[in-house]
């Protein structure tokens, strides 16, 4: 009886999603899929890593791509643009290329692309990925003592990383923690000033940020630059950027190749065909 309770209990779920009568609180745990020729074919040698970047190359510019693997440029983008995505592709060479999206999506759901761009060109974003790179060294596992402060609070702020001074989250139900008994905290680390932190992989359909143990609640904690710090040079925008070089594109090819068989017709036609009947 009662797992048919629970069979019932997981259809009528699905059923109230499907009519949005209730919100779904896992959106993220969904891939999200790109409109883009290449990804398809490529998809399984794709990685899924949310990423911000800010375009940093020597030029003062830098291209985005309607493939890794193509000669056709769509947009160039100066120095210090912002661009964000979630698809990544590592080349032969190494490059690691990222599918730069504009927030829309198409009528399947897909979200569109401007284009491919080397993340060479852009500054190493400051995240929870860079975060744990320099300090995981000093990560320590979750004690419970950590989590006093959680027991006087109501509300919580996710960060992107400690003393970030980048919220992601704030106001979140501190009950959800408390309920977890920490079995939700990856692992801490301590700050300069004593506080201890603990990463979040997932709360509410939020993944991978960092919470504050020793003042959960306060979403004013400042940016300490210390903690992480880019160590990339910094190049000037351009003054003026190039058009984009559409490259050798299919339409372009295909041109070439009937010109071309146009071309050996006539020659047949003309010669062959004259010297037989001469």
């Amino acid at each position: 009886m009662k797992m048919v309770k629970n069979v019932f209990i997981c259809l009528l779920s699905v059923f109230l999603l499907s009519m949005g009568l209730i919100p779904a609180k896992v959106h993220a745990d969904v891939l999200i899929e790109i409109d883009d020729s290449f990804w398809r074919a490529h998809q399984k040698d794709c990685d899924y890593l949310y990423r911000s970047y800010t375009v940093n190359a020597p030029d003062g510019y830098a291209v985005l791509w309607e493939s890794p693997l193509s000669s056709e440029q769509r947009e160039v983008l100066a120095n210090e643009v912002s661009v964000y995505g979630n698809w990544h592709y590592t080349d032969d060479e190494g490059e690691i290329w990222c599918a730069v999206t504009n927030g829309e999506f198409d009528s399947r759901g897909y979200e569109k692309i401007r284009g491919w761009i080397k993340t060479s060109d852009c500054l190493e974003p400051l995240d929870y990925i860079s975060f744990r790179e320099s300090h995981e060294h000093q990560f320590v596992e979750y004690d419970p003592a950590y989590g006093e402060a959680l027991k006087e609070t109501d509300t919580v702020v996710l960060w992107e990383y400690p003393c970030s001074g980048k919220v992601r989250a704030e106001e979140i139900d501190a009950e959800w923690f408390r309920e977890s008994g920490g079995r939700i905290f990856d692992t801490c680390w301590e700050d300069p000033q004593g506080r201890m932190w603990a990463f979040v992989g997932y709360c509410y359909g939020i993944r991978n940020t960092w919470i504050c143990l020793d003042d959960p609640a306060n979403a004013s904690i400042p940016m300490k630059e210390s903690v992480l710090q880019q160590s990339c040079v910094r190049y000037p925008a351009a003054e003026s950027l190039p058009k984009p070089n559409k490259g050798v594109t299919a339409l372009t090819i295909g041109t070439v190749l009937a010109v071309v068989a146009v071309t050996v017709v006539l020659l047949w036609f003309f010669f062959v065909r004259k010297r037989r009947k001469g």
